[in-house]
């Protein structure tokens, strides 16, 4: 359905612009880490996994846009016991900006964003 072009683009959407990563930002990971999450989201045959994957509801995620709730393809770190060493990396799951602040509020049973083509929409479930 979606097919990579070039430098990692979904068919019909130009490049976004990169977000920086500061570390010293509040709730960022380091980059070891952002990366290791970011390998658990799921990859998309003719998309280049290093720039475009799925969360676990279906939606598209953009690699450098982690930590930007601007735009649709924004993308957060789930986190469910990390910060308290409970679980470590196993709690930690990517997730686009808006099912992650969902997730936060436990809501995500009512509706969810996930792709819609190219796009990502919110649906009722």
């Amino acid at each position: 359905m979606c097919v990579g072009l070039g430098a990692g683009t979904l068919k019909g959407l130009e490049m976004l612009e990169p977000m920086p990563e500061s570390e010293t930002d509040i709730g960022a990971y380091p980059r070891e880490v952002v990366e290791q999450v970011w390998q658990l989201a799921q990859s998309v045959p003719g998309n280049d996994p290093a720039v475009w994957r799925k969360d676990e509801f279906g939606a598209w995620l953009h690699r450098q846009e982690y930590r930007n709730r601007h735009s649709e393809f924004g993308w957060e770190i789930a986190d469910g016991g990390y910060r308290m060493r409970k679980l470590g990396m196993a709690s930690l799951r990517p997730m686009q900006w808006q099912n992650h602040v969902d997730f936060l509020v436990a809501v995500r049973n009512q509706a969810v964003v996930t792709a819609d083509g190219l796009r990502n929409a919110r649906r009722l479930i």
